[in-house]
């Protein structure tokens, strides 16, 4: 486990999925982060990689060869390494081998920084293609869960601008993006277990900077998860089990559209990387 620290905020990290496993600020008992939980969803901040969501049937083709791969990619269940490290900040990363070319055939890297800034929690990801030749394909997101009372029905997600958003539905655990709703969050939304009777809520950010608070009115705890350039952010618990917390996920991607064909040339919302090039991806995490 990584502790970082700065006067603040302390925050820890597991080496395992690099996936987040305690947010804290100075002088105050309240945990933040949801601490995971079996019977409900036993991770807590796990990190998106390949794939974000569902591949229909977990496989898709690829240069005439299916490949099988479970929801939200491998990148979660390996451990990273870490390759730089300071009191307030420390960085992984994965790459590619013989393991993982079974279910996703490309050279990448994959790396992971998390750094303290005031109050603030700043993560980025950095991903690199390191072939001669060949385009990498591949979607990433984030999926940090925090503690919040939804049991009471009084928690308040207000998001930042304040506008009507284009929804995209799942039918399952695949999207139906054809047939996107309109969610007016000109108001703060009341979140409840029965908010994610249908899975998550969806908001279709298109590149645009977008903030999610989510307020405990009671105890006055909360977050501001604040995204650069996502193509959409998910809000979501479990159900129908039923827990005390609320996800708020940034994403460069998302599950299979219901028409999709299964081809990975083909699938919705996947980022291509030319050779030897990489890119970055940016959010960040302030707890009040």
């Amino acid at each position: 486990m990584i502790t970082l620290t700065n006067d603040q905020l302390t925050v820890q990290v597991n080496e395992l999925g690099a996936q987040l496993h305690s947010i804290k600020r100075h002088g105050d008992p309240h945990e933040y982060l949801w601490q995971g939980d079996s019977a409900s969803w036993g991770r807590q901040a796990p990190i998106l990689f390949p794939f974000v969501g569902r591949l229909k049937d977990d496989q898709y083709v690829f240069d005439g060869r299916t490949y099988h791969q479970t929801q939200h990619g491998f990148a979660r269940d390996r451990r990273f390494t870490v390759i730089s490290q300071q009191a307030d900040q420390v960085t992984f990363e994965q790459h590619d081998d013989e393991q993982t070319r079974k279910a996703f055939p490309f050279a990448f890297s994959l790396q992971v920084t998390m750094k303290l800034a005031g109050d603030q929690l700043q993560v980025s990801y950095t991903v690199k293609n390191p072939a001669a030749e060949h385009s990498l394909i591949y979607a990433i997101g984030a999926h940090p869960g925090f503690n919040m009372p939804l049991d009471t029905g009084k928690v308040q997600l207000n998001v930042q601008p304040a506008e009507t958003y284009s929804r995209v539905v799942l039918k399952g655990a695949y999207n139906d993006s054809n047939h996107p709703q309109l969610i007016d969050m000109h108001q703060p939304l009341a979140l409840n277990h029965q908010t994610f009777e249908n899975d998550a809520v969806i908001f279709k950010t298109a590149g645009s900077n977008f903030a999610a608070t989510l307020t405990d009115p009671a105890s006055q705890h909360g977050v501001t998860v604040t995204t650069q350039g996502t193509q959409y952010v998910g809000v979501w618990s479990a159900y129908p089990a039923q827990a005390d917390f609320v996800c708020v996920e940034p994403w460069w991607g998302i599950a299979d559209n219901l028409n999709a064909d299964g081809r990975l040339l083909h699938k919705q919302d996947m980022h291509r990387l030319a050779p030897q090039q990489s890119a970055q991806y940016h959010f960040s995490i302030r707890p009040f």
